[in-house]
């Protein structure tokens, strides 16, 4: 008899973390003492000496920072996370994860295609971070049967990379992403349009953006990270950049967000503030390519130039 889901009780399971180098902030290991996977869980910043004694370490991986995401799978995982953290385009990462099986840390290649397949679509149905990924996961003719033997491996996968730290496919405070556009926009921006009204930037916390000469500034808020009216826009759109994004430039410059700056043919102007769901994706929308958020710096540059 199948009891009503309110009536079946919680399966509790227990994780175990290991630190073999002692403190609370370097390598870890998460494992279920009563399942086949673990996560190593490390700072970007050991990727490359993880890579050198750790060579063959088959996994799927997950390189994030707040806001953003990476999703892999390699039989060499830490070597691929090292060649990710010296790659400019993946520059926001600050923490890996790599999901494998426990000791000798070897996973199937049909188990690693599955669990990127299977945690990208859960990064994007969550909608709590934006996927640096620029190209799909392989899916295989999976029969029925192997499924549900990995599906199991999703849902133990999961939970030890939520323990692990991980927060790309649930968080205990969920802040998703518009579905439409991964950008939030001000819900009053239309009003703010029409009185033409600035948003003053906080006298701390202030942060400009580092490209191309580029005048902008921005500060992190509880709603995500605020442009400041007066940054300039870069009117270039690189290839690399995302569908959405192009359309999110379109609509608030015909909203009158964005506006030309007299005499300057490569750059637009914000004149109200506008507040997106990230650093990394207010980098985007000025700049028009696919950097990260480490382009905001502290302010060194002088005031924007007049129109």
């Amino acid at each position: 008899m199948k009891l009503p889901s309110e009536t079946i009780p919680v399966q509790p399971c227990t994780h175990t973390i290991y630190r073999p180098r002692g403190g609370i902030e370097g390598y870890c290991q998460v494992r279920d003492p009563a399942g086949r996977l673990a996560v190593t869980a490390f700072p970007i910043a050991m990727a490359k000496d993880l890579a050198a004694s750790c060579d063959l370490w088959s996994a799927c991986y997950v390189i994030a920072v707040h806001g953003e995401a990476y999703i892999g799978e390699s039989n060499r995982a830490a070597r691929c996370v090292a060649e990710h953290a010296a790659d400019p385009a993946k520059a926001f990462a600050a923490e890996a994860y790599l999901l494998h099986e426990q000791e000798p840390h070897t996973l199937a290649w049909s188990a690693r295609l599955y669990l990127e397949h299977r945690l990208t679509a859960l990064a994007q149905e969550a909608g709590l971070v934006t996927l640096a990924n620029t190209a799909p996961p392989r899916v295989l003719p999976w029969p029925v049967e192997h499924t549900a033997t990995l599906e199991r491996l999703v849902t133990e996968g999961r939970r030890l990379l939520f323990d692990a730290g991980c927060r790309t496919f649930n968080a205990n405070r969920v802040r998703r992403l518009p579905a439409d556009a991964e950008i939030k926009g001000s819900q009053n921006a239309d009003e703010a349009v029409a009185t033409d009204l600035p948003m003053a930037s906080p006298p701390e916390g202030e942060l400009e953006l580092d490209y191309c000469g580029i005048w902008a500034r921005g500060h992190h808020d509880d709603e995500g990270f605020v442009v400041s009216a007066g940054s300039e826009v870069r009117n270039i759109l690189s290839a690399s950049l995302r569908q959405n994004i192009r359309d999110l430039r379109a609509e608030l410059r015909a909203k009158g967000v964005l506006v030309p700056i007299a005499g300057v043919q490569d750059r637009l102007r914000f004149r109200v503030g506008w507040t997106f769901f990230s650093a990394a994706v207010a980098a985007k929308f000025i700049t028009g390519a696919h950097v990260a958020a480490t382009k905001w710096v502290r302010p060194r540059s002088p005031e924007p130039r007049a129109e």
